[in-house]
């Protein structure tokens, strides 16, 4: 993949070019391809080879061989080595009769300035955020280094002299995260500090591998009881409001009609008559739900990714995706993944040790019964929530395709059994 950067300085009003003879050329490398939202290997490419500290805004273009990323500086000196770099105003009259003719329409667009972007996408964002993090924290920090950037959110990790921090900043339509992160004092990373205004929250370190590499089925187990408890016991005090997606109000015909309509393009004549037929079966599934079992907080995407053991407890993070629905829903990827890394019989050991904990809300029987139905419509559910309800609040939808495509599959897998 080519790697290709619009590299500026705001402050200064300078852009970073290559130069060759009298051409000049945007900064790029050849790789092979890593996630839309890792900065690091940018910025650690910046810094080697011009000793620039940076920051990377968004990925600005995508091609199916290319992608082209705007990147801020953050020096205030530059180092220049003059043979073979160039610093240019990019308003200046003559860039266009050096800069190579194939790259001028990058510069051409880059001027029109989109005003549609997420706040961490504008120059100067990341200082700001930085002098907030440096001002809750007693323990002096020492650098700061940007981990992520892309729609769904920017994520620095503070380096301090006794403890490392995390600092995210979240899209408007997962702002209740820090308040959701912030509620659950326990089995979650520790909130620092918020800036509501900002959508932003820090919180310290966790140290430990994901519990997706873990080996122990306690592990599993613990973190199977742990949802539970946090759902049961849990008291969200939630500014702004956590959404609310009871099943019923998310499975509606009209809805469920909207969605598989949006997907006519995408998947084949075949699966899309058989999703719309499945409709009245789905329908009939909603109405068995059990009543008796309060709504509560759906982690939205918990698995083995989502999860770090740190000295053999599992603590949970990204609520990004959460919710106010069907507690049981949370658990669905969780006990899928147990019976692929393990075995279908430990898979109903993790089930077990997260039902027992309701067992004040029906015989376990009847909870086996409610996740069984749980089980079959939460590939629907989520490929409602995320076509009607997520995907609108961006633009690039990177993962999009991806995320259909599962809950597709595995919706047209379960159709029989409905």
């Amino acid at each position: 993949m080519r790697y290709q950067f619009i590299v500026h300085s705001k402050k200064e009003n300078l852009m970073l070019f290559e130069a060759h003879n009298n051409e000049v050329f945007f900064p790029n490398f050849q790789s092979e391809p890593f996630h839309i939202a890792d900065t690091e290997p940018i910025n650690e490419y910046f810094y080697k080879q011009y000793r620039l500290f940076t920051n990377v805004l968004k990925c600005w273009h995508k091609e199916e061989s290319r992608l082209i990323y705007e990147v801020e500086v953050l020096n205030e000196g530059f180092p220049s080595d003059s043979l073979r770099i160039a610093w240019i105003d990019p308003f200046s009259d003559d860039i266009f009769n050096r800069l190579a003719s194939r790259q001028q329409w990058i510069l051409q667009q880059w001027k029109k300035n989109e005003s549609n972007q997420m706040p961490w996408f504008q120059y100067g964002f990341r200082d700001e955020i930085a002098k907030w993090a440096g001002s809750k924290l007693s323990d002096s920090c020492c650098a700061i280094e940007q981990v992520r950037s892309w729609e769904k959110g920017l994520l620095l990790k503070v380096h301090g002299y006794n403890d490392n921090y995390y600092v995210k900043t979240v899209p408007p339509i997962f702002a209740h995260e820090p308040f959701v992160h912030k509620s659950m004092p326990e089995y979650v990373p520790e909130v620092i500090a918020i800036a509501e205004k900002k959508n932003t929250y820090m919180m310290k370190e966790i140290k430990g591998k994901l519990l997706g590499y873990s080996k122990d089925i306690q592990h599993w187990k613990i973190t199977a009881r742990r949802i539970a408890r946090l759902q049961i016991y849990g008291e969200l005090q939630t500014k702004p409001i956590i959404p609310k997606r009871p099943i019923e109000t998310v499975l509606t015909e009209k809805q469920m009609k909207k969605t598989i309509k949006s997907l006519q393009n995408h998947i084949s004549h075949t699966s899309y008559q058989t999703l719309l037929n499945s409709i009245p079966s789905v329908l009939s599934l909603v109405q068995t739900l059990d009543s008796k079992l309060p709504l509560s907080v759906d982690h939205g995407d918990l698995f083995g990714g989502n999860v770090i053991v740190e000295n053999g407890e599992p603590l949970i993070y990204d609520w990004s995706n959460s919710s106010i629905a069907h507690p049981f829903l949370s658990v669905v990827r969780l006990v899928e993944e147990v019976a692929v890394f393990f075995s279908e019989d430990l898979r109903e050991e993790v089930l077990n040790a997260y039902l027992c904990e309701w067992n004040d809300f029906g015989q376990i029987d009847e909870l086996r019964y409610e996740f069984s139905i749980v089980r079959l419509l939460e590939p629907i559910y989520y490929l409602v929530v995320h076509i009607l309800m997520i995907f609108p609040s961006f633009q690039d939808n990177v993962d999009q395709e991806e995320i259909i495509d599962n809950y597709v599959t595995k919706w047209l897998g379960d159709i029989e059994h409905v």
